[in-house]
This record gives structure tokens, sequence and C-alpha cells, in this order.
């Protein structure tokens, strides 16, 4: 396993038909629309504080959570901690993530489902002819006592999962969201139960309880071009499915100082992270596992230990893993 998910730290063929045109110009005003909430809750995200209580459900399994998330003009700052189950902890500040763990669980699920929670939405390539999504509106629900507006969104290839989130109607705020198979099951859902929306948040409710640093990451939006900057070499996938690409990139360092390189890639919603981190000495070799949703590729790749991962079907992280190669880099 490699050091970064130790347990201490860590369609297809598409038929293309003619439309009537009253269809397509239906099919672009909805569209319109869902850019129109998916943008609210983008902006709800980036400018709103609020603190709730939420559960988590994946594979049978519930876990109880509680996110505490105030943005001001100092940048954002967040505290996940767990109410059942092992005691864990996410903080955020601006870029940098630390996960303090009291169980067994992986660290990289934990960032998962941070990132779940925080979904990066770019509306303008998700709205694009380029999408890799079918989006429509849903109907109106109750969530947390709020009313919300809910938005589906289909996937048009293997390589990501649907998704269907539910925003408040008032301020667009994510309340609930559900990962999504090919055939529309859930595979997560995470929804609040209670929910504070434009409250103050203080500096001691952002503090962590927990002592145990597992991982602590810093990652950078300065994108590819950063890659070229760091004067070293680096690996990178010859190959990506198509609308994802490098959106960050930086180096972090586990808990007895070893360095990784840490490269995230995304399509607006779905995303993985690949991990690069030295193994001198391992046989080449390479291996799956999934987490739930989340899946796993790890590969041993000349003296580099290569890991894969993210809330993506088991086919794109082995797509992505097998394609790995060094980027010669101009060192001068």
């Amino acid at each position: 396993m490699p050091r970064v998910l130790a347990p201490v730290c860590l369609l297809a063929w598409l038929g293309v038909v003619m439309l009537p045109v009253s269809t397509m110009a239906d099919d672009e005003r909805e569209s319109k629309e869902v850019r129109h909430w998916l943008d609210r809750m983008a902006r709800a995200v980036e400018t709103l504080n609020y603190r709730g209580t939420l559960v988590h459900w994946r594979d049978g399994q519930m876990d109880t959570l509680r996110i505490i998330h105030r943005a001001d003009e100092n940048g954002i700052r967040e505290r996940i901690y767990s109410l059942d189950g092992d005691r864990r902890e996410i903080l955020r500040d601006g870029n940098q993530v630390r996960c303090l763990l009291g169980g067994d669980e992986p660290l990289v699920v934990q960032r998962q489902l941070a990132a779940r929670l925080m979904p990066s939405v770019p509306v303008n390539r998700l709205g694009s002819p380029q999408s890799s999504y079918r989006m429509r509106m849903g109907e109106q629900e109750r969530v947390a006592g709020l009313e919300a507006q809910v938005v589906e969104i289909t996937p048009l290839d293997e390589f990501r999962y649907g998704y269907r989130f539910w925003l408040e109607r008032q301020t667009g705020m994510l309340l609930r969201s559900a990962l999504l198979d090919q055939a529309g099951g859930e595979l997560q859902h995470l929804s609040f139960v209670t929910v504070e929306l434009g409250i103050p948040i203080s500096d001691s409710e952002l503090e962590p309880v927990l002592v145990e640093v597992s991982l602590e990451t810093t990652l950078s939006d300065s994108g590819p071009g950063y890659l070229m900057n760091r004067h070293r070499s680096a690996w990178v996938p010859n190959r990506l499915p198509a609308n994802f690409s490098l959106v960050k990139a930086g180096i972090g360092s586990t808990a007895d100082e070893s360095s990784f390189e840490h490269l995230v890639f995304s399509d607006g919603l779905a995303s993985f992270s690949v991990y690069v981190e030295a193994a001198p000495g391992m046989e080449e070799s390479s291996r799956i596992e999934a987490i739930g949703p989340v899946h796993v590729f790890t590969g041993v790749l000349g003296d580099r230990l290569v890991t894969v991962v993210g809330e993506v079907p088991q086919y794109t992280v082995e797509y992505v893993g097998r394609s790995l190669q060094q980027l010669a880099v101009d060192r001068q």
C-alpha cells in the first residue's frame, strides 16, 4: 500500500439522431436554467457561512458528520468532523487541507468526502456542446426543512457517474447530493438533516479537537504551467478521458516527512487524484481496489509508486493509471 493510502494516514457507443427543432430549443432552455442553478450553487459555497449536521450513506453504512464553513475576506475555512464511529476531522484553510484520523479509513476517502461537499462546477464547460453530461431540472422538494430545487446530471460515457443535487431555493446552497450509477441507482448519498445558513462562525469553532496529523497537503491553482516551473521530472498521464483536465498540482508530505506529488484532474463535477512517490527496489505491479464508489489504482512504474484515486468508475482510474509516463521538463 502506498504511504499516502496507509491506514494510519490515509456511452460507451452513442447513437446520433436528428432531433426536432422544438425539442432542441427546449433542451437548450432547460440546460440554461440548470447552468443558472449550478452557478448559484458555486457562489453559495464561496460566499456563504453555514453550520450543519449531515448524514453520509455508502455501501449500506451511514455516518453522521458535523460541518462548519466560513467564507470571508480572508478566504474559506472549514471543519468537518465525525459524530459517530471512528474519530476523524478534515480541516480546510484556503487551499490547505489537513486530515486528522483516529480510525483506519484511508485518508483519500476522507478527502473525496470533503470534495463531494464542495463540488467545483465550471458551468461554461458543463453547458457547452462538448460537455460529457446531459442536464435537466427536477422537482421541488424539502430538505432539512428548507425548500429545494432538484437538478439532475446524467453522464454520456462510462468514465464518470451521474449526479442529483438538491439546491436551497433562496441561496442555491447544496443541501443534498446523490452519486448515481449508469442505471440511475444511488451509490452514495449526502444530506443535511439540520443546517443554519448565513450565520456568524467564530475562530474557535474551526479549531480541531484531534491532535494526530496523518497528512497535510497544499495544492496550488497554478494549473499545468506549475508543473513546468518546478524544474523537476513529473509523472503525467499521456491520455485522459474526454473533458478531464489538470486543475491543481502540488507537493505533499506524510507524517514521516516522505514527499509525494499530487495532481488533481476534473471535468467540473467528477475528479480524480494522481499521487506519485518514490518506491526504490519495488517490482513493477498494479492492482485496483474499490471503497464504495471510490476506486483506487496502484502501480509501480520504474522507481515510482503511482496511485490514481477518485469517485469515478473503475475503468477511469485504470485507464489513467496505465497511461502514466514521466515528463522531462526544462531544468534551465
